[in-house]
């Protein structure tokens, strides 16, 4: 497939396009079905990598040498992802004393997700097995969790374990700050790790949604790139069994977002085994480049659905969100913008926010494809323009931001199109028309 080259947006008011979708939030978020997600939760410490950099630079031991070189090589071509450092055993006690003031927050997609969602009063139902204090402390109240068949309770209502898991470390870095030999050209993060751990698991979960999945619409599954290599297939096999149950129980849109996996052939094995499970997958940009090198991100996204088969395939970027799908595009537009909304809103307050909006300063970058058009199997294709900006008050969580509002639309039981509006998009469609032939 060939796709055009970039369309200019000058045209197209997505700043007035994106105060119309916010003033719905708080409807939408009253009439949203319980989002179920599990089963990754962790703690993060952020980190500034540029006052950690020179320190770290000096270190003497082989580990820390090694990290450094990889976190400068990532930042030099503004890349994040994750990454497993098993050769420095003291990493964790070197990071800690520089975690930035209030750098403590809950972490995991699943528990990122949940949080998002309780921020704007939206129900979620998070799968959280033995949880640490500090754990415990930083999840929302507003998240739900099962204590049996049909009764709820939130994170007050649990008692913590004796000790928290070993913490995620969000290595931050921005746009025009510098770093040891040069000054990177755009804000993103590295998540470090020092240890694999397991998923979560939450039997009374389980039970909650067998009992009540025939009221719900979506399931959000994360990635089981921390397990250890060993524990894998096992793994697999339980949350293949999860996205089984999910749907059996009425779900209509079970999705998977991938990550970063340390381990070589992990990824491949995991979309063979939970590809055929699922209904939807989510990835950023470059986890794309790294499935299906190119920079056609419609040819790319339209190879990988095909080969994966699922109905839904989206891809996030700084500056875009698209979507293949074989379901109704309007509501696809909805959720994609959704999407783009609580995560720009997350970039400008630094974490989930109540009131979301289009942050000042925002920019909005061309397209790569028309808001939408169709495929020739029938599958559609919808993009919309993402609120930016280039130096954001932190980078942690807007990819699980972005994934929970996109299902946050997915779990309506009915859903009034507000920029998907067909006349909407017919609208959007023709202003990168006028605005590609003006150029």
């Amino acid at each position: 497939m060939n796709s055009s080259l970039a369309l200019p947006v000058s045209s197209i008011d997505w700043t007035g396009a994106y105060d119309r979708l916010a003033a719905e939030v708080p409807m939408i978020a009253a009439a949203a079905t319980r989002l179920v997600t599990g089963f990754a939760v962790c703690l993060d410490r952020r980190i500034d990598l540029h006052a950690v950099a020179p320190i770290l630079a000096e270190h003497s031991e082989a580990g820390a040498r090694r990290l450094f070189a990889e976190l400068m090589a990532r930042a030099k071509v503004g890349r994040g992802g994750e990454m497993l450092v098993d050769d420095w055993p003291d990493g964790a006690a070197f990071f800690d004393p520089h975690t930035l003031p209030g750098g403590m927050a809950i972490g995991g997609t699943s528990a990122q997700a949940a949080w998002t969602l309780a921020a704007i009063g939206a129900p979620s139902l998070l799968a959280l097995g033995e949880t640490g204090p500090e754990e415990l402390a930083a999840l929302h109240p507003g998240i739900g969790l099962a204590e049996s068949e049909t009764m709820l309770g939130s994170p007050q209502r649990r008692w913590p374990a004796l000790r928290d898991k070993p913490a995620h470390y969000i290595v931050e870095y921005t746009a025009g700050r510098s770093l040891p030999g040069f000054v990177p050209d755009r804000s993103t993060r590295i998540i470090v790790r020092f240890a694999d751990e397991a998923l979560h698991e939450d039997a009374m979960f389980d039970r909650w949604v067998a009992a009540n999945g025939h009221q719900l619409r979506a399931g959000l599954l994360s990635s089981p790139n921390t397990v250890p290599l060993a524990d894998l297939p096992p793994a697999l096999a339980r949350l293949s069994a999860a996205a089984r149950a999910w749907r059996g129980a009425g779900l209509s849109v079970v999705h998977l977002e991938l990550g970063a996996y340390p381990w070589p052939g992990t990824l491949d094995a995991t979309l063979e085994s939970l590809a055929p499970e699922v209904t939807s997958i989510g990835l950023n940009q470059n986890e794309l480049r790294g499935l299906v090198p190119g920079e056609d991100p419609l040819a790319q996204a339209d190879e990988l659905s095909r080969r994966l088969g699922v109905d839904r395939l989206v891809v996030h970027a700084d500056g875009w969100a698209l979507a293949i799908t074989r379901g109704d595009p309007s509501i696809e537009f909805d959720a994609l913008a959704m999407g783009c909304l609580l995560a720009a809103s997350r970039a400008e307050a630094g974490s989930p926010s109540s009131q979301p909006r289009v942050p000042a300063g925002a920019t909005f970058e061309p397209l790569p494809r028309p808001p939408s058009e169709g495929l020739p199997d029938g599958r559609q294709v919808v993009v919309v323009a993402a609120p930016y900006l280039s130096k954001p008050a932190s980078t942690v969580g807007l990819g699980d931001s972005f994934t929970a509002g996109c299902l946050l639309v997915h779990s309506l039981p009915r859903h009034r199109p507000v920029l998907g509006a067909m006349g909407e998009i017919a609208r959007l469609n023709a202003a990168a028309d006028e605005t590609d032939r003006r150029h």
